[in-house]
């Protein structure tokens, strides 16, 4: 299998610092080797900013244009875009990068990242990628992230996400998102709990960017976080949940985001990210394959 590894070593818009460290730290730890020995054909890809901006929504939506182009050259080669982003906004570059109509997201985060000036308390600018992602706020970096359009609502499903903030929770219940949290995944089990959801999303859309905030995880198998939460995924879980997710719609790319080594503890994150990483390889790679009824 083709895959490209892009790296995104950047928290909002600053390099190499916090969970920008996150992308360097497993190319460090040779997780292109680790997929080349498993026969994979891999290729390296490292978004770069060439020029600093003083307003860091221009800068990161400049990233974003890169990593979008990166993207669209990736899957005309015919390689399948792994990004290892810092912060989980390198969602707009990729979703930009798309040459097909109707895409969807499957988003797995502790947070709803669905902010938006008006609601978010903090002003924490990476709690708001999926609310822009799907047209809540800030529509003007279309103009400079190239074919960067939102989502639909109905095309997207958040995992997962167990810490909201209340103007942020009253806006995702006013749309269309489709949501399952870790009470009921936790209550039902993975497949009774998620495929219901999983379903409607595939009615929506054919093809899905897997984004993954690793902070979904639990802490015990996750440290290495800036936001710990507390009764999140179990590795096992998680891997179930990728499962039924590769079994019943088309993977078009994927992102592992906002792993912090500065807080991991014993690489327990690094080794639970290699994990995550060749899980969805195998997934995709059985997609490639016809196994994908």
């Amino acid at each position: 299998m083709k895959i490209a590894l892009i790296q995104v070593p950047f928290h909002l818009d600053k390099e190499n610092i916090g969970m920008g460290k996150g992308p360097i730290k497993f190319l460090d730890a040779r997780i292109d080797q680790n997929l080349k020995d498993q026969g994979h054909q891999i290729k390296v890809e490292k978004i770069q900013l060439f020029k600093q901006y003083r307003n860091q929504l221009k800068t990161i939506a400049v990233l974003n244009n890169a990593l979008g182009k990166i993207i669209k050259k990736t899957l005309k080669e015919g390689f399948f875009p792994f990004i290892l982003g810092g912060n989980c906004n390198t969602c707009l570059g990729t979703l930009a990068g798309f040459n097909k109509p109707k895409p969807g997201i499957i988003w797995f985060d502790a947070h709803g990242d669905f902010n938006t000036p008006e609601t978010t308390p903090s002003g924490f600018l990476d709690g708001m990628g999926l609310a822009i992602a799907t047209g809540q706020c800030f529509q003007d970096i279309n103009n400079i992230i190239e074919n960067m359009h939102p989502i639909q609502e109905a095309c997207t499903l958040l995992i997962g996400a167990r810490d909201l903030d209340l103007g942020e929770r009253k806006l995702l219940e006013s749309t269309e998102v489709l949501t399952v949290n870790n009470i009921i995944l936790k209550k039902r089990g993975i497949t009774h709990g998620l495929l219901p959801k999983l379903m409607e999303l595939k009615s929506q859309t054919q093809q899905v960017y897997l984004h993954i905030d690793i902070d979904v995880l639990d802490p015990s198998v996750a440290p290495g976080v800036d936001f710990p939460t507390s009764e999140g995924f179990l590795l096992n879980e998680m891997e179930e949940a990728l499962m039924l997710i590769g079994d019943n719609i088309q993977i078009k790319a994927a992102a592992l985001t906002a792993f912090n080594p500065e807080k991991d503890v014993a690489n327990k994150t690094l080794y639970t990210g290699f994990k995550i990483i060749n899980s969805i390889i195998k997934i995709v790679e059985n997609q490639s394959i016809g196994e994908l009824s």
